[in-house]
């Protein structure tokens, strides 16, 4: 569990129900800038491979309820946030892939301070 405060999320219909508002600015090929993540209940954002990235929480959380990944770029392109891939929730880290629609390959997106990766994770804070 996360050892930090949290307010009760008013109509949730689980008790202990966290959403976290992340996002990051993917660097092309490069590492991705740290300074670029927003939100809290994140540790880091790491680039693993072509379009691929292992978002590290602050937090252990017992449940994964929920997660949606978007594409921010600033100007038309193909590539979409498709796929969430493995979760591993004791070692509080998620994979995140961005996929170029029209090849259906992973793909890097470039460096702009206009292009972001949103996460909304929905997470369960209790074993109840």
């Amino acid at each position: 569990m996360a050892a930090r405060s949290f307010v009760q999320l008013l109509g949730a219909a689980d008790p202990g129900v966290v959403v976290l508002g992340i996002s990051f600015a993917p660097n092309g090929t490069s590492a991705v800038d740290q300074t670029t993540i927003r939100g809290r209940g994140v540790a880091s954002v790491s680039r693993a491979d072509v379009g691929t990235f292992v978002v590290t929480l602050a937090d252990q959380y017992p449940t994964l309820l929920s997660c949606t990944a978007t594409l921010q770029v600033a100007s038309p392109d193909d590539k979409v946030a498709a796929n969430i891939g493995t979760v591993d929730l004791p070692s509080k880290t998620l994979v995140v892939r961005i996929y170029d629609i029209s090849t259906g390959a992973p793909a890097d997106v470039a460096a702009n301070a206009q292009n972001r990766v949103n996460l909304t994770l929905v997470l369960k804070n209790s074993q109840v």
